[in-house]
């Protein structure tokens, strides 16, 4: 492939996203089923910390491992078939949050698909849905994140963290796409 052309995200189910400065990159793989298996790399603090997760149906965390911790959310196997292709949409699914193995809170997990609009990484432009995630626990402030989920690939080209109130925090966004 030449230099700067296009990754076609509905060719291959492997990619790399890198962006340079802080180096941030993520490895996905896009199972059968829709499950993404991600390998990050971040620099942090002046070290190098690698953190992976599963998602389930390219934008549900459900299994995250780091060195310190691992953090699980348990919910209905029917999340890995909601439809996300289609603009305003919203499923709601009960949840138990675990950090290293003990439920700390339970709750339910809002995914609502906002509007589809392209994304550019490089000088490509990817096709996305917009999609907010929410998770209202029992015991605290709802965790809130703008996901830019590819509609080819069916993983995250991009993600904003949101205040409580749906307030832009800060975001994680590539220089580069690459197929592996």
């Amino acid at each position: 492939m030449a230099i700067g052309a296009c990754i076609d995200l509905s060719m291959g189910n492997s990619f790399t996203l890198t962006r340079n400065d802080p180096l941030f990159e993520v490895t996905n793989k896009v199972m059968n089923d829709g499950t993404v298996k991600e390998e990050r790399v971040m620099q942090k603090d002046g070290s190098t910390q690698k953190v992976s997760t599963t998602y389930w149906n390219g934008v549900i965390p459900i299994d995250r491992k780091s060195s310190s911790s691992r953090i699980q959310l348990k919910m209905s196997k029917k999340a890995k078939t909601l439809n996300l292709e289609v603009v305003a949409k919203t499923y709601t699914i009960p949840v138990s949050i675990l950090v290293n193995g003990s439920e700390v809170d339970r709750g339910s997990y809002e995914i609502e698909t906002v509007r589809q609009t392209t994304l550019k990484i490089g000088n490509c432009n990817y096709p996305v849905m917009v999609v907010r995630k929410s998770i209202k626990r029992n015991n605290g402030a709802a965790i809130n994140e703008e996901a830019l989920l590819s509609l080819e690939a069916g993983m995250l080209l991009g993600n904003v963290a949101m205040t409580p109130d749906w307030q832009t925090k800060h975001g994680v966004f590539f220089d580069q796409i690459k197929a592996n």
